[in-house]
């Protein structure tokens, strides 16, 4: 979403910053040549080891076989792509000095957006609450081809896949993050962001997925944990956001094999080690749920190879999210058993509220059932008494569902400190006309779910304003907010010690049509949006002594939104 961090730090300004700290690695230069000081340590309790490499992509372009980690290997994938778009940025920015005070929407002649729950007068988050903006690599970064780095699966689907990109932007530019990242940081603390969750490229560090390592990566990220911290931001990365290595696809198919597990790991393991004295939290995967909405329209079989006859669809959305919760498992496991990692290790969760359409069964059987197929898939493996997935999985999917052995059940049980989600929305639930024969039958509407829902009430107005219709899945639901956060850990799965909001936000109508700056200061849904789920947020908390532990707004940037592209 666009523009929401500046409302979003104006919203949320009630807590200190972090305390800085030093970090304790060497060499810390990026667009540059990379000094031999970095080093790689083994990391604690594997037995994995890192070698490096100089790539440079420039060089002919050779079909070479896919373990060939050579510079004529990396210019045959990103002759894959296609032609990368240069931006108008092409080294690291020093910054600027930041004004000592912004402009702000207080002149007295239009009011701030009202609270929505007026009995929070005087009432406050707890101390500890975290509290910050998010971002994703691929989204803001730019620089797709610099300094080593191999393409990501979005790099390929962006340039390759007709109709993959609403209005056919990609992400080769963007917000220009990866070298304006001093100045952005710097804006950051301006404006008071305590903690700023990002994702790290796995292909800017292992360009091939595995193989190894780029340095230039490396010294990056060191540089922008570095800068963090200087600036006393906390940072909250996320390890995977969608950006595939493109080599893992073409070596065996990616989340469609159980290698991809092993290769995940391994690079978990290298960031990890690196980072984890400056981090707190850790977020292994961003959104599992994707493996629905997202991996399983990949084109295996035309723009990309077909392997284990996984092609599209419902195959390919259940391998996919097995071999997900298996890698996010086994790092989890090594982090706290191994490692002995004293911070905290989850993954985000997309899932939105869910209320029945009216008090018939058929109703509630659509409430749950929308709740299986989201969050349960994912969650009941963790939070659940067996390891394993919901039942209502299992009678539906029949073989097309993995199976755990009963050490992969042991191993994903309990693998989250708490519970991390992004509940953009809310819906209306409402049963089918014919369940039985939904269920039964693959070739049938709606199946697997076999649950309706609407984004407009039982009388058919609907359920809140709407974003751009870029994003038509949009609708502000605060109330549904609250009723969510509350169904998590009283209803669905009432062991998670504690929920985190790791995004939430909103796309202003039709503001990348608008002709300046000034013209979308005023993004009055958007401010209502945050102000009422905060709202709920806090009400949750004090009111319904529901442990929510922190939030992060969604964008710190205006970003490439995957499908709709970067004009919403």
């Amino acid at each position: 979403m666009k523009n929401s961090a500046r409302v979003a730090a104006a919203a949320f300004l009630h807590t200190a910053h972090v305390s800085a700290h030093p970090p304790a690695y060497g060499n810390v230069t990026t667009s540059a040549a990379v000094n031999s000081s970095i080093t790689f340590a083994n990391p604690t309790g594997v037995s994995t080891t890192y070698s490096t490499k100089s790539f440079d992509p420039s060089l002919a372009s050779t079909q070479l076989p896919n373990n060939d980690f050579s510079n004529e290997r990396l210019a045959f994938l990103w002759n894959q792509v296609g032609p990368i778009a240069t931006g108008p940025v092409t080294t690291t920015v020093s910054p600027t000095p930041e004004p000592t005070a912004y402009s702000n929407p207080s002149n007295g002649l239009h009011p701030y957006v009202p609270s929505y729950v007026g009995n929070l007068s005087g009432e406050h988050l707890p101390a500890d609450f975290i509290w910050g903006v998010a971002s994703s690599a691929y989204q803001i970064e730019g620089a797709a081809k610099d300094e080593g780095k191999g393409p990501s699966i979005w790099d390929f689907l962006s340039h390759r896949v007709a109709k993959q990109v609403a209005d056919n932007t990609t992400g080769d530019v963007v917000a220009s993050h990866y070298y304006l990242y001093k100045q952005d940081i710097a804006r950051m603390k301006a404006v008071g962001i305590p903690e700023f969750g990002f994702s790290i490229s796995w292909p800017r560090i292992f360009p091939f997925g595995s193989g190894p390592i780029n340095p230039e990566g490396v010294a990056h990220y060191d540089d922008v944990f570095a800068e963090l911290v200087k600036n006393g931001i906390k940072p909250s990365p996320v390890l995977f956001h969608w950006d595939t290595p493109l080599e893992l696809f073409n070596s065996y198919g990616a989340w469609s094999d159980r290698q991809i597990v092993d290769d995940f790991f391994n690079y978990a393991v290298f960031i990890i080690q690196r980072y984890d004295h400056l981090v707190d939290t850790w977020f292994t995967i961003n959104e599992p749920q994707y493996c629905n909405w997202q991996y399983s329209y990949y084109p295996f079989g035309t723009y990309l190879p077909l392997y284990n006859n996984v092609t599209q669809g419902i195959k390919a959305r259940f391998t996919c999210g097995h071999y997900t919760l298996l890698a996010h498992a086994k790092v989890a496991k090594w982090y706290h058993e191994e490692f002995k990692g004293q911070g905290k290790i989850s993954f985000k969760n997309s899932g939105n509220y869910f209320e029945a359409n009216s008090t018939a069964p058929a109703d509630a059987v659509s409430v749950q059932r929308n709740y299986d197929f989201v969050l349960g898939w994912f969650n009941y493996p963790v939070w659940g008494p067996s390891g394993d997935y919901p039942q209502t999985l299992r009678d539906t999917l029949g073989d097309i569902l993995p199976t755990f052995t009963q050490a992969e059940k042991d191993l994903v049980k309990g693998s989250c400190d708490f519970f991390a989600i992004d509940p953009y929305t809310g819906y209306y639930a409402f049963g089918i006309p014919d369940l039985e024969a939904c269920t039964s039958n693959s070739s049938y509407p709606g199946y697997p779910e076999c649950a309706g829902s609407a984004s407009t009430a039982p009388d058919g107005f609907p359920i809140g304003p709407s974003a751009d219709p870029a994003v038509s899945w949009l609708y502000s639901t605060p109330v549904g907010l609250r009723k969510f956060l509350n169904a998590i850990k009283k209803t669905l799965f009432p062991t998670v010690p504690s929920i985190m909001v790791t995004e939430f936000g909103f796309a202003e109508p039709f503001e990348s049509q608008m002709p300046n700056l000034n013209a979308a200061l005023w993004d009055l849904r958007r401010a209502d949006y945050y102000q009422g789920y905060l709202d709920s947020m806090l009400a949750a908390v004090v009111e319904d002594d529901i442990p929510v532990s922190g939030a992060l707004g969604w964008a710190i940037f205006d970003n490439f939104e995957w499908g709709s592209g970067t004009n919403v």
